[in-house]
């Protein structure tokens, strides 16, 4: 119904039915939403809003290959397609490019050997954007790759879902052994994952803290 109305994709490109809305209208919509508490106008843990919040979208339109779009686009507007962000591991946080989790190339496939803690959006996601070192060395911004693997993929395990603040949360530890994916998952190009995670992170972080004031 929100979607009906035009509210749902106002923060969205207009390629993609929405109305080009600013990073500052989002953090005034969820503010105010976030101050009328939970109902069906929105939770925001879970983003469920009649004002969505899709990040994805606008890092599958910048990044995703006509594949990606063809698969993705429709279905994280609609529900179909829920992808979870793995980028934060259990001794790595504030500074991803010391992270642990690599990715081998084996012909026309990668393996992913690795962690993730606090990895969002684990509760209902069917892919998880994985990142993971294939090539450089601890510290380097460049060799971080993007992947988006299916959780239902061998190897890829959701272990438990964090607390915070006592209170449960979407945000899981995620552990992946010899995870095996195509070249065609890569998300972006290869050893630039390190720019498809700060696009999320700078579509998302103003609005989670405009939430908080909320």
């Amino acid at each position: 119904r929100a979607d009906a109305a035009g509210w749902l994709r106002y923060g969205l490109p207009k390629e993609v039915g929405g109305q080009d809305g600013t990073n500052l209208d989002m953090a005034v919509i969820r503010e105010h939403l976030a101050h009328k508490g939970l109902g069906l106008h929105n939770d925001l843990q879970n983003e469920a809003s009649v004002v969505g919040n899709f990040p994805f979208v606008h890092m599958m339109l910048e990044y995703g290959t006509q594949e990606q779009k063809d698969l993705f686009l429709e279905g994280m507007l609609t529900g179909g397609k829920r992808i979870g962000f793995g980028l934060t591991e259990p001794d790595h946080g504030s500074d991803a490019t010391w992270m642990e989790t690599s990715a081998v190339r084996r012909g026309d496939d990668w393996i992913i050997n690795g962690g993730k803690r606090f990895n969002s959006g684990m509760h209902s996601a069917t892919h998880d954007v994985v990142f993971a070192r294939t090539s450089g060395k601890p510290g380097d911004a460049r060799g971080i790759t993007a992947f988006i693997v299916p959780t239902d993929t061998p190897g890829f395990s959701v272990d438990y879902h964090w607390w915070t603040f006592n209170m449960p949360t979407d945000h899981a530890e995620v552990s992946l052994r010899d995870v095996r994916v195509p070249n065609s998952v890569i998300f972006g190009a290869e050893g630039e994952g390190l720019a498809v995670a700060q696009t999320f992170v700078h579509e998302n972080r103003i609005r989670q803290a405009a939430s908080g004031v909320g």
